[in-house]
């Protein structure tokens, strides 16, 4: 299975360690392919150093996820980001799960759960979950 994580999901599971290790251990057993881009990574790094989501996480789990977890991370660079989303910061979301042919986008945006989002995103085979969805499945 093939996912992209948005990162409001990111930190859901960074700030619930028994969910996370579910899908620790999930990603570590080959499971599960987590699927990001350089833009996208940035981003992760960018909200996980704010002051007020830092608080929220446990310091161990934040290295650990930046130092260890991230290069565990199958890696793509979009050819091209088209603007499909209202808010511009998403397409890089919808254009890493859509280049990196993911199976799931793991996000509780509404912005990229709007109807010409999810049309696209379906057209492409891709579904879009929560964290505690996909928990369900893995």
């Amino acid at each position: 299975m093939r996912v992209t994580l948005d990162t409001n999901q990111l930190v859901r599971a960074l700030m619930r360690p028994p969910e996370l290790a579910t899908f620790v251990m999930a990603w570590a057993s080959r499971r599960i392919t987590v699927v990001c881009s350089p833009l996208l990574l940035a981003e992760y790094q960018r909200i996980l150093d704010t002051p007020g989501i830092a608080e929220l996480i446990y310091p161990e789990l934040r290295r650990i996820f930046l130092s260890q977890l991230a290069a565990e991370m199958e890696m793509i660079n979009p050819s091209h980001i088209p603007p499909v989303c209202r808010d511009p910061d998403d397409d890089k979301v919808i254009a890493t799960a859509v280049f990196g042919l993911v199976d799931y986008l793991v996000t509780a945006d509404e912005d990229l759960r709007a109807q010409p989002v999810v049309e696209l995103l379906g057209h492409e085979g891709i579904q879009l979950t929560t964290i505690d969805e996909l928990m369900l499945l893995l």
